[in-house]
């Protein structure tokens, strides 16, 4: 990032499960949890005219939901 670049903050509402996830992913890499969600936004963008497949999308939710559910 630019020296002179201009950081801007916004709050976010996560679930707590979710943030959770984050945390501990920061954590195996030695990263505040801000850093890893502004990184994967960043990330995000980059790739903004990718398509996800409703596959993809779907696969994660139950992902998700089997997690929520251990």
């Amino acid at each position: 990032m630019p020296a002179d670049e201009v950081m801007i903050v916004t709050s976010l509402r996560l679930p707590k499960a979710v943030m959770d996830q984050v945390r501990e992913r920061a954590k195996d890499r030695g990263v505040k949890p801000t850093a890893l969600i502004r990184e994967w936004v960043e990330a995000a963008l980059a790739r903004e005219d990718a398509v996800v497949p409703i596959s993809v999308i779907m696969a994660a939710v139950g992902e998700y939901q089997h997690r929520r559910a251990s």
